[in-house]
């Protein structure tokens, strides 16, 4: 799935850039590089491994209507322009575009509110453009008609909560649409932020109310007591986040690091990039493990470090590793700021080889899973060898005193090491063997051996 998801941005990208429009400078490191807008309208390239900030891309002015405060810039990757509003501290605000292929600007159709707007990106398809005032306005742009419709200003979450007043108390933010088209929604003062998501397809149209779902709570404290001013995708569904003077990334083990300050003040007032991933913030697996008990369960762990908008887990089994049946669905117990461990116990493992995976499900449905662990039932009941894939040790439970030895060769035969076991649970360390395919071999005092391979990882 991560590998398709990979190719479909890939494809999508390039279908951007032969649509020919594209600036010769823009998007050709979509990984590396983000776009800040300063108050005073500079838009400039900024480096995400440093917040090292490059020449300006604007080389003139703006010189129309409007002031001079500059913000809720979006860059549209079909026609190659950037999208934004010069906002005016005693009222009223231009919308525009600017190309900078040919350097120029626009003043577009005026748009159906005069409040400051401080939150606006472009859609993954290039076609619209949404913003959001500081009275909890939301508004779209049509791109191609130039036209502008106001969709509501009235928001409730999934706990009935009243986000328009959220949204107009933390008046600072931005917005970001993804690959699939959900709008994700950063609310902040200088002390607290929060995030939110509203499900595609977006609205077009006027709605009377619109239900929004919480992802963290806006209670959340921001860095430093400074308020997020942009937000920006990154290719892994990670989000950067900026203050006027700060970049920050919104990994995915739900943390907030510190990028750095930017090299030059004042362009993080917005922010903006090239990148339209599929998966925001997906589940980190900060480990999995499946590990036989007496050659009659399976023991099936696995700790997660982020779970925003996360609903549970379906542990799942197979015989062939590419048909599965879920075992058992365990609910998210995670409020989306800790680390969780989750077990499952499974008493009636098959003969042979079992494997094993678990499957996230978020609330709106969406799917990721970890990796897939293999575990081996020994039917005559006598010898079992797991986990496979091992990293560090493998575990032998020898019934009986069956075996006596434990050896193990490379792939091509060589012995590598020779170990003696005992009746009970055995455990030998593989640490220092190198990654790759390995035999292990059991034999007994009179000549009767058990192979297995396994995986050091």
């Amino acid at each position: 799935m991560e590998k398709f998801i990979t190719k479909l941005n890939a494809l999508f990208f390039t279908l951007a850039i032969s649509a020919g429009q594209l600036s010769a400078q823009m998007c050709l490191t979509p990984g590396s590089t983000i776009y800040g807008l300063g108050s005073n309208g500079n838009i400039v390239p900024i480096s995400v491994s440093n917040a090292s900030v490059g020449s300006t891309i604007n080389s003139t002015s703006w010189t129309g209507s409007g002031g001079a405060s500059a913000n809720a810039l979006g860059y549209n990757t079909v026609n190659g322009k950037f999208y934004y509003f010069q906002n005016n501290s005693s009222g009223g605000q231009q919308f525009m575009s600017y190309n900078p292929t040919t350097n120029t600007y626009t003043a577009l159709a005026n748009s159906p509110i005069t409040n400051t707007v401080n939150r606006g990106c472009v859609s993954f398809n290039g076609t619209g453009y949404y913003c959001l005032d500081q009275s909890s306005n939301l508004c779209y742009y049509n791109i191609t008609a130039n036209t502008w419709t106001l969709i509501t200003k009235n928001f409730t979450d999934q706990y009935s909560n009243n986000v328009t007043s959220t949204f107009t108390s933390q008046g600072s933010g931005d917005m970001a649409i993804d690959g699939l088209g959900n709008l994700w929604i950063v609310s902040s003062s200088s002390n607290t932020w929060g995030l939110y998501k509203i499900s595609a397809p977006l609205p077009t149209t006027a709605q009377a109310s619109m239900v929004i779902k919480q992802l963290l709570a806006p209670t959340t404290a921001t860095p430093s007591g400074t308020n997020f001013a942009g937000i920006a995708f990154n290719p892994t569904g990670e989000i950067y986040m900026s203050t006027n003077n700060d970049l920050y990334l919104l990994s995915t083990t739900n943390s907030l690091s510190h990028i750095g300050a930017f090299s030059t003040s004042g362009v993080g007032s917005d922010i903006t990039s090239c990148n339209f991933p599929f998966s925001i913030l997906p589940v980190s697996w900060s480990s999995f493990s499946a590990t036989l008990q007496n050659n009659k369960s399976v023991s099936v762990s696995w700790e997660v470090s982020q779970q925003i908008n996360d609903k549970g887990y379906y542990v799942e089994r197979s015989v062939d590793g590419t048909n599965w049946t879920d075992l058992e669905f365990v609910p998210s117990s995670s409020n989306g700021k800790s680390t969780d461990i989750y077990s499952f116990i499974d008493n009636n493992p098959n003969n042979g080889k079992n494997y094993y995976r678990i499957k996230e499900v978020d609330q709106d449905g969406d799917a990721n899973y970890s990796d897939i662990k293999a575990v081996t039932i020994n039917s005559d009941g006598k010898i079992s060898v797991w986990p496979n894939p091992a990293k560090d040790v493998i575990s032998i439970q020898n019934n009986n005193s069956t075996y006596s030895s434990a050896r193990i060769y490379n792939q091509s035969g060589s012995l590598i090491s020779e170990n003696k076991i005992h009746d009970g649970v055995n455990s030998i360390n593989i640490s220092s063997l190198s990654f790759g395919a390995y035999i292990i071999s059991l034999k007994n005092a009179n000549g009767e051996s058990y192979n297995q391979k396994f995986i050091k990882e």
